[in-house]
């Protein structure tokens, strides 16, 4: 019989206690990594005031799926920080932040150029960003795949996915799976 020694690191997880053996093992939560970004101090309207516009002003669609959700106030890179200065790290992320994280630097910088040109204009017009864009993105794109075509969200990219396949197939049947 084949006895294997399994080290006490894999044997902790959260605050339990065990053992396994002769092992012994009393651990508790995982410390996080430094992180020198400091967040600004929470001026703004108290939770429990937040959670009556919610409930009074904002459509029940918009769930929380929590009894008590955290309310965020900052977030940096892959950290974010509730009210009351708590770190999170954000492993559900969103629109955007999956890829670059929160108030990237570099992606922060350029936003705050563009808006400091123009916001927004309709595509009915041209911009020279959005040329340029496109020339750079089809230089790296593979063979004959040279048309681009952006969008402002999931939401829109998968519209337009299904809009691509009906022209392609000529057919209205899609399947979804969740």
């Amino acid at each position: 019989m084949a006895i294997h020694k399994i080290p006490a690191q894999f044997l902790c997880f959260g605050r339990r206690t065990f053992s396994y053996g002769s092992i012994r093992c009393s651990s508790s939560e995982p410390s996080m990594p430094p992180c020198d970004f400091v967040p600004e101090k929470y001026q703004g309207i108290s939770y429990d005031d937040a959670m009556k516009v919610r409930s009074k002003n904002l459509t029940p669609a918009l769930l929380t799926f929590y009894k008590k959700p955290v309310m965020i106030n900052q977030g940096h890179m892959q950290w974010l920080w509730d009210i009351h200065g708590n770190r999170y790290l954000d492993l559900f992320a969103g629109i955007v932040t999956v890829s670059v994280g929160h108030c990237h630097p570099k992606v922060t910088k350029a936003a705050e150029k563009q808006m400091r040109k123009l916001w927004h204009t309709t595509n009915i017009y041209l911009h020279p960003a959005i040329h340029e864009y496109a020339e750079k993105l089809v230089a790296k794109l593979p063979g004959d795949l040279k048309v681009v075509y952006f969008t402002n969200s999931g939401s829109e990219a998968n519209d337009l996915a299904l809009l691509m396949a009906r022209m392609y197939t000529g057919t209205f049947e899609a399947l979804s799976l969740r």
